[in-house]
């Protein structure tokens, strides 16, 4: 019974007000899971109309989280996250009343846009509040509340939708404007005097940086990738049931492991366990280039979550230590916007490459992904802890 009191005075009263908010607004997050179901159903819009509608979340993703992180260097992350909720709160409400295709393709550009600048700001606030290996622990401590969230989200709105769909939107817009409210009331940072962010560019020349907004590119069209399993079980004779079963042991996995497997990782630290995770993923994806089994299917998912896991890890630290305080945010969210960017891709390419040329060439095109990633990794592994020790000795 000791140890939840101490791993709660082991972070700062902050850290944990962002944590709570973050659980709340996960576990109310029930309309980006069922958005498509919605746009079909309730809406009858044609499987290329949604497609259309989903990709403006990838694409608001994109351009939100590298201005979002600019913004927090300017004008403090307590802003940002306040300026994402209750912009995304207000989105949501206005998206309940849309019907027309162009008012709910506009809806949901709008509500990504404000939504992604949340991620750069939450990131750089985590890095402001802690040093050292807790920051790796406070990383991965939030990794597992969004987890818990997104298991229970689709759940708890699946049910909740029989009643009403616009309920969801609701729902989950309140649940925005709660965590706004708390931080209004009680997230307090101190303000740190970076005047020289003025001046400073949102595209920062800085060769390392871009080098690993490429590797996290790769990494992330990788992982993005596990969206074409469904296509691919639909043509191998799988039911819905046993994709939902088989998708399931990711979440499951990342809540049992997650937390302790985050705090090996973050005893060391050390960037080699990005280039194991997204090499562990790029093998999850081989596996399924062969898997014509349910249960080798299951083994892949075992293999690219764990990878998952590592490469999270750690991410966040590097991200966070590779860019002077001044610009972290900056940095947290180019990198960011590459996940975007990969949200956006990876469908359409996996899409293209299952309709000209099956399944395991696909399946083995995307591992490569995976793999060059972790080389990359590998390849910049030097700079970074170099980059990583010269920020450290300056200042955190």
């Amino acid at each position: 019974m000791t140890l939840l009191p101490e791993l709660y005075h082991a972070y700062p009263r902050n850290f944990w007000l962002l944590w709570v908010g973050t659980l709340i607004n996960r576990i109310g997050e029930f309309v980006v899971p069922l958005l498509g179901f919605y746009l079909t159903a309730q809406r009858e819009m044609s499987v290329t109309q949604v497609s259309v509608i989903l990709s403006a979340l990838g694409v608001g993703r994109f351009f939100a989280e590298g201005f979002g992180g600019s913004l927090s260097d300017r004008y403090g992350t307590g802003f940002t996250m306040k300026l994402a909720l209750i912009g995304g709160g207000l989105m949501l409400l206005l998206l309940a009343q849309a019907r027309t295709f162009p008012q709910l393709f506009a809806g949901v550009l709008a509500y990504s846009l404000f939504t992604a600048m949340y991620k750069p700001a939450a990131s750089t606030a985590v890095a402001e509040m802690t040093s050292g290996a807790q920051r790796s622990r406070a990383y991965n401590l939030v990794y597992w509340a969004i987890n818990v969230g997104a298991s229970i989200a689709p759940v708890l709105g699946g049910w909740l939708s029989r009643f009403s769909f616009k309920l969801l939107f609701y729902l989950d817009a309140v649940t925005m404007f709660i965590y706004s409210a708390l931080l209004v009331l009680f997230f307090r940072l101190p303000k740190r005097a970076h005047d020289s962010v003025k001046k400073m560019s949102l595209l920062p020349r800085d060769s390392l940086l871009w080098q690993f907004c490429v590797a996290s590119l790769l990494y992330s069209l990788t992982y993005q990738s596990y969206k074409l399993l469904a296509l691919v079980f639909a043509q191998q004779g799988f039911t819905a049931v046993q994709y939902g079963q088989v998708l399931s042991v990711n979440g499951l996995l990342v809540i049992l492991l997650g937390l302790p497997v985050g705090h090996h990782v973050s005893r060391a630290s050390h960037p080699r366990w990005q280039v194991t995770g997204a090499a562990l993923l790029g093998a999850g994806f081989l596996i399924h280039a062969v898997a014509q089994t349910f249960a080798l299917h299951v083994l892949a998912v075992v293999v690219w979550t764990l990878g998952e896991i590592v490469a999270y890890s750690i991410s966040k630290t590097i991200i966070s230590e590779l860019a002077a305080p001044a610009q972290r945010g900056t940095y947290i969210g180019l990198v960011g916007s590459m996940s975007g960017l990969a949200t956006l891709i990876a469908p359409l390419l996996g899409g293209f490459l299952l309709a000209r040329v099956g399944a395991t060439p696909m399946w083995l095109v995307i591992a490569g992904l995976g793999f060059a990633a972790a080389l990359l990794f590998l390849v910049l592994e030097g700079r970074v802890t170099q980059r990583r020790s010269e920020t450290l000795a300056v200042g955190d």
